[in-house]
């Protein structure tokens, strides 16, 4: 089918761009150096895996329940002022993890609740001022540098917050904070740019209430993998790397590797995607994460090492971070300008269900398998 053209009147210009951009990277250093960290830590104080994969779980919930709400307000006030909402937000709810865990770790579920809360608010808002605002042959590639700068925050918070929480305890969840406070402003700056939402008329209300689902269904597709790399294994992980042996420095760089992988495929595939189609760049795709996830499991049940472990995560990270832009350039192709908030907030409701089922499956799998030897 032929893509759907660029909404002229929500054109970007490159200053936006790199605002949407760098508002992305500022959530991936957010959802990094928290998830796996505060799992390591819970882990060392004594907490079940199931109390661990809850906490995980709770960002995604609210992901899940709140992207339609999020959505709804980008469609009536336009994604500048969400985006930005979103900003100060994750860097008030990143420095209060600190707080939960000094005071009291159940405070650590209503604090990840607001922190997805954030999260949906900064995804739906990027995703949609992006995919209306640039030309279909750009979108690929768009859509690759957005989900580049987000893999890069992620795996790099990831990387430091072994480091970070060694360095200065607690007080290193301040860190994301403090990067809020500078991020805010040039976005702000950047933002200026981004035409304010028109009007809206009876047929555009109309336009965008009606989506065409099988048109988009595949493109969830992305999302839910993701969603399962993200917050299903960066989340629970860290719990099996400590069963297997490997100390909390050695779990986190496998998980770190992983993202640095998925963020490593997401320039070429989004290139791919441009040229070739995004649905022969997903069939590829699919069959490299087939080959890492059977690689994996046999690594764990072999007893197999540090370093082969790192291989096996990276083929998972290359493939399931290849999936994230083109499965965004799939959606932005196929649905009308309108009724992209209505998408975007379907893709990352898609990715909140899925990061919220991994967590609590892995903690699930890892209990059998300890009962069972």
């Amino acid at each position: 089918m032929t893509p759907q053209p660029r909404d002229e009147s929500q054109a970007l210009n490159t200053r936006a761009v790199v605002a949407l951009v760098i508002a992305m990277g500022l959530v991936g250093v957010s959802f990094g150096a928290s998830a796996p960290l505060v799992a390591s830590i819970l882990e060392e104080r004594g907490f079940s895996e199931y109390y661990t994969g809850a906490v995980s779980a709770t960002l995604s919930l609210a992901i899940a329940l709140l992207s339609p709400f999020a959505g709804t307000l980008v469609a009536r006030l336009g994604p500048r002022w969400i985006t930005l909402t979103g900003i100060i937000l994750q860097g008030l709810c990143f420095s209060a993890l600190g707080l939960a865990l000094a005071w009291h770790e159940h405070l650590l579920f209503p604090v990840r609740f607001l922190l997805g809360l954030a999260a949906a608010f900064t995804f739906i808002a990027a995703e949609t001022a992006l995919l209306r605002g640039v030309q279909p042959y750009q979108r690929g590639r768009a859509m690759a540098a957005y989900g580049t700068v987000l893999g890069l925050g992620y795996g790099g918070g990831v990387l430091l917050s072994a480091p970070a929480y060694a360095w200065f305890g607690l007080w290193c969840f301040a860190l994301v904070g403090l990067l809020a406070v500078i991020v805010a402003p040039v976005c702000r700056w950047g933002l200026k740019s981004l035409p304010r939402p028109k009007p809206e008329t009876d047929s555009s209300r109309r336009r965008g209430r009606h989506l065409r689902w099988r048109l988009v269904i595949l493109g969830l597709f992305g999302a839910v993998i993701f969603g399962v790399l993200d917050n299903g294994m960066t989340g629970i992980y860290p719990v099996e790397g400590h069963r297997l042996g490997f100390d909390r420095s050695q779990t986190l760089n496998i998980v770190g590797v992983m993202l640095i992988a998925s963020v490593l495929a997401q320039p070429l595939c989004g290139v791919l995607a441009d040229r070739i189609g995004a649905l022969r760049v997903l069939a590829g795709l699919g069959l490299i994460g087939l080959a890492g996830a059977i690689t994996t499991g046999w690594l764990a049940w072999s007893g197999a090492g540090y370093g082969p472990n790192l291989l096996g995560f990276a083929i998972v990270g290359l493939a399931g971070g290849g999936t994230y832009p083109v499965c965004l350039k799939l959606i932005g192709d196929r649905v009308r300008s309108e009724a992209l908030p209505k998408a975007n907030a379907a893709f990352s409701a898609a990715y909140g269900w899925a990061s919220l089922f991994g967590p609590i499956a892995g903690a699930l799998m890892i209990d059998i398998a300890m009962r069972t030897g």
